[in-house]
């Protein structure tokens, strides 16, 4: 009996380190089938569908009623991570119709957001104007540094060893 029970929580343990990081409701509600390029190319044609994005933090602006989070796209992979070892498609624009702290929505940081597109928004880089989809967030997973599981970002690292070493 006891036997079963250490089982079960094994089992549960681990497929729950499977689990995506946004809610299921809007697991499910997201559109899968829209691919970020299409959505970077000709985001106006997929306004008001919920979709899922990820990657790095490039700018946090806090205005009067809304808070901007440009975002370096990466693709997603388990849990609905940012892999920051693909090949980013472009950026995309998180608006939070409330103050989201720059402090904590900061530079460099990983987030998963899920939300619904607004169609595309005009921002500036290195004084040229670029349209980039915005996203009005419904959902937000900020990640953490230790989250990218020993640098692979893609799943659980186990390492073993004997060794020593000298400390100058």
């Amino acid at each position: 009996m006891a036997n079963r029970l250490i089982l079960a929580v094994l089992v549960s343990v681990l497929l729950s380190g499977c689990a995506p990081v946004l809610s299921n409701q809007i697991t499910r509600e997201a559109d899968g089938k829209i691919a970020f390029p299409d959505l970077m190319t000709q985001p106006d044609r997929f306004r008001g569908a919920v979709v899922i994005l990820g990657g790095q933090i490039i700018e946090t602006v806090a205005k009067e009623n809304e808070t901007l989070v440009q975002v370096l796209q990466l693709p997603l992979g388990d849990r609905q991570q940012p892999d920051h070892r693909a090949a980013p498609q472009g950026r995309f624009l998180v608006v939070y119709p409330r103050f989201a702290d720059p402090l904590i929505y900061e530079k460099g940081r990983k987030i998963t957001v899920g939300g619904v597109v607004q169609g595309g928004r005009v921002i500036t880089i290195g004084g040229r104007p670029y349209t980039v989809p915005a996203l009005l967030e419904r959902e937000t997973h900020l990640w953490k540094a230790e989250d990218d599981y020993a640098g692979t970002g893609s799943g659980p690292a186990v390492q073993f060893g004997i060794g020593f070493g000298i400390w100058r």
